[in-house]
């Protein structure tokens, strides 16, 4: 396996003075998004960059990108988890990349009956679009459209598949 370190440096620091963070790069497809290049107010001069996502687990909608993790902070947030087990699964349905995405996401009740369906859909939005906020405009103009699927326990389809579950299934 060719492994290619690239290393950024700034320019050259004086002993004592401000340094940046050296950046490994291992082949990973891993991707960043350069946020500015601009001076920081404190003085320090790096490029502000995204936290690196892993390509293979990253999906585009309306030019914009999303993980499994993005996901996540959607599901699990404290309120939701007084209705929910912790387990769901998404699948992406509709168009490529360019056309209407449909984004089903399945969570697990403790007692489908009793879930505060609303709360669970507003808090997951909420979440969802507070870190991903590129992605709002596309779900306001119906070019991403997000609905939600609540099951019973041992319900959701990873259960049924042998292996290590995949959390989101890109079915486009």
């Amino acid at each position: 396996m060719d492994l290619k370190i690239l290393f950024i440096l700034i320019s050259m620091i004086p002993i004592g003075g401000k340094c940046g963070t050296l950046l490994l790069n291992y082949d990973t497809e891993d991707t960043a998004i350069v946020i500015t290049r601009d001076r920081c107010p404190c003085g320090r001069t790096h490029m502000k960059i995204v936290n690196p996502q892993r390509e293979s687990e990253t999906f585009w909608v309306a030019e914009s990108p999303f993980n499994r993790v993005d996901v996540e902070r959607g599901v699990f947030q404290r309120e939701n988890m007084e209705y929910l087990t912790g387990e769901y699964e998404a699948f992406l349905y509709g168009g490529d990349d360019e056309g209407e995405t449909t984004m089903r996401v399945s969570v697990e009740c403790l007692d489908k009956e009793k879930c505060d369906r609303k709360a669970v859909e507003k808090n997951f939005l909420r979440a969802f679009f507070n870190h991903k906020p590129q992605l709002i405009e596309a779900y306001n103009d119906e070019v991403l459209t997000i609905i939600f699927n609540f099951v019973g326990l041992k319900d959701l389809e990873l259960y049924r598949i042998k292996g290590r579950p995949k959390r989101i299934v890109d079915r486009r």
